[in-house]
């Protein structure tokens, strides 16, 4: 990454240890003007879970003013993957900021570009796979125009009113909240796995991480039982406001076509909604997909994103098999791939 930029006294270089807290700082000074009286500042201790080394390394970019503050970031999260083609990386970009004094409306391209150009360069040469985000439409056109941004598609949501009737769990299945995971995780992910083209790999550590670790965590893991055997697991926060009071459905891992253990997790699902006096269970699942198809077909609705705040999937691809049509068809992801949940 290059240590200078057109802006005077900027520098731009890779994150360094002790960076963090100038990241948050400007961070919550930017999301404070963004999201207005309601947000909460974002404490050291996310920034720490989030942007922790899991063994891939670190995707940080930072434009650094003279006064030592951080006066833009560009940032993601990778994510090991199995493809068809083998195991990879893709990269979530969150958290990608620019300071207000830093928004020089006439200059072009922008710190914001100077500082995202090297970390995809960064990522090429890590042979990162596929690089994807959700930006708000200012930061897509800006994306399209200088960062190579493709649109995937426009984040249709599964939704159910929670008052529509109860899902029937099946007899010869339990449901249980998981609060240590063990070997049968792991085992279970592989079974999920099976027949998945192209997916995050979610082992039990990725789980742990998503769910377990995150400070204050908002999230519950549910698994399903069968004869004693883990057929199914859920991941669920049961308040979330991407669509208005409702909870969400981050995760649903299960073998291809368990309809018994969907079942079972959807059923809890559905009674944890009302307990928690929410109106809509919500998720994103991959369209198409067979767990798509089975919540379409229990009462599921698909709603488009526009009609709160429309959620656009972005991507940009490094590996040289993988096309924009074959993400299409073939990457099954979830609500617990973003930082949407």
């Amino acid at each position: 990454m290059k240590d200078s930029s057109s802006y005077q006294g900027v520098a731009i270089r890779p994150y360094q240890a002790g960076d963090e807290a100038g990241i948050v700082a400007t961070f919550n000074r930017v999301f404070r003007e963004v999201c207005g009286p309601g947000y909460v500042d974002r404490a050291l201790s996310f920034w720490e879970w989030e942007f922790q080394d899991r063994g891939a390394g670190r995707r940080i970019s930072l434009a650094l003013a003279a006064d030592g503050r951080v006066a833009a970031q560009y940032a993601g999260i990778p994510l090991r993957t199995k493809t068809e083609f083998g195991d990879t990386t893709f990269v979530h970009i969150v958290d990608s900021f620019v300071h207000p004094e830093f928004r020089a409306g006439l200059k072009r391209p922008g710190l914001f570009i100077e500082t995202a150009l090297p970390w995809f360069e960064d990522c090429h040469q890590r042979q990162d796979a596929v690089l994807f985000g959700y930006p708000v439409p200012t930061a897509e056109r800006i994306g399209q125009r200088y960062l190579g941004y493709d649109r995937l598609r426009v984040v249709d949501y599964l939704c159910r009113d929670a008052s529509s009737g109860d899902i029937a769990g099946p007899r010869d299945v339990e449901v249980e909240r998981l609060l240590v995971l063990g070997d049968e995780v792991d085992a279970l992910v592989e079974v999920f796995l099976g027949d998945k083209r192209c997916t995050t790999r979610r082992d039990r550590s990725y789980l742990q991480w998503r769910y377990l670790d995150v400070p204050d965590s908002p999230y519950e893991l549910w698994g399903a039982r069968r004869h004693g055997e883990l057929v199914g697991l859920l991941a669920l926060r049961p308040r979330h406001e991407l669509v208005p009071n409702s909870a969400c459905i981050a995760d649903l891992l299960t073998k291809t076509g368990d309809a018994e253990a969907v079942d079972a997790l959807l059923a809890l699902a559905t009674r944890r909604t009302r307990q928690a006096n929410r109106q809509i269970l919500m998720t994103v699942l991959a369209d198409p997909c067979a767990e798509h198809a089975l919540l379409r077909a229990r009462g599921f609705a698909t709603v488009s994103s526009a009609q709160w705040l429309e959620r656009r999937l972005t991507h940009r691809i490094y590996h040289p098999k993988i096309t924009t049509a074959w993400l299409q068809e073939w990457w099954w992801y979830s609500l617990g791939d973003t930082d949407l949940v």
